[in-house]
């Protein structure tokens, strides 16, 4: 197994990490990426979630201790945001705010205003 991290603090309050993980797939494997079925159509973030859920890594199978939220309190989740509404979104909040990657707060706003 090889893991490569990239972490971005280039954009105050969008600060980010890439993970690359390379390694054989696995019996039962799915998640963030697909389930590496050679199938790519099932492996949009909706169909993910239909799949494994929105809890993600179960307890016992973490590799760290502490599981750090996916969502901020009393915000929306952005994960619920429609696949073609949030595509519109990020191509919005990029023409407004400019940059690679749109602010999150913005992407939150327009799926869910």
């Amino acid at each position: 197994i090889m893991v490569q991290v990239n972490r971005w603090l280039q954009s105050k309050g969008n600060e980010y990490i890439n993970v690359k993980i390379t390694m054989r797939s696995q019996p039962g494997q799915d998640g963030h990426c697909g389930n590496f079925n050679g199938d790519l159509y099932d492996d949009d973030r909706m169909q993910v979630r239909k799949r494994i859920g929105t809890g993600g890594v179960a307890q016992a199978q973490l590799l760290f201790k502490t599981k750090t939220p996916i969502t901020t309190a009393d915000r929306p989740d952005i994960n619920n945001c429609p696949t073609a509404t949030l595509n519109a979104a990020k191509a919005d909040c990029k023409a407004r705010f400019g940059g690679k990657s749109p602010p999150m707060a913005c992407l939150t706003d327009y799926c869910f205003a």
